[in-house]
């Protein structure tokens, strides 16, 4: 009798270890709302279970926009003093970059690439991408990127039509 109440005292640590993990990874996830100072009004970005992107697990975010109907999807890819954010709608993908000195704007690595560099061409602001390349000086956080993604990758779009 005694082993198996011990054996059931075992389980339920176990179940409450878990259930406390799973707390803990939904009290992490990022969920923003913001004003996009764009004319697609405000966005609200959610995080979405990981997903696989070139052979990698992957954050991924949902960025939508109260005014546009199509939605946006960021990956972020961690790696040592490197962040990359492969920001994807259905006409646009490119990818923000967030080093020690710099966050900005840059084509989408060729292991991440989806779209053929001819076909992204066709729906690049290629003004508004040489004006990004640059944004800040980076260093800032998951959260303060995804704002920052949220507000400038709109005007990367040659056509306002795109996200609807």
């Amino acid at each position: 009798m005694k082993k198996l109440s011990i054996l059931t005292l075992l389980v339920a640590l176990c179940l409450g270890t878990i259930q406390a993990k799973a707390a803990d990874l939904n009290a992490n996830t990022i969920n923003l709302k913001g004003n996009s100072n764009t004319m697609f009004g405000n966005f609200e970005i959610k995080e979405l279970p990981l997903s696989n992107q070139a052979g990698e697990l992957v954050r991924t975010f949902e960025l939508s926009y109260e005014k546009a109907q199509k939605t946006v999807l960021i990956y972020l890819a961690q790696r040592a003093n490197c962040r990359d954010y492969v920001v994807r709608s259905k006409n646009l993908e490119v990818a923000y970059r967030c080093k020690k000195e710099s966050f900005g704007v840059q084509l989408v690595p060729g292991k991440y690439m989806k779209y053929k560099p001819e076909l992204n061409a066709l729906f690049l602001s290629q003004n508004e991408f040489d004006r990004q390349r640059q944004i800040s000086e980076g260093g800032q956080t998951v959260e303060e990127s995804l704002g920052i993604i949220a507000s400038y990758y709109p005007n990367l779009l040659s056509r306002t039509d795109l996200l609807n």
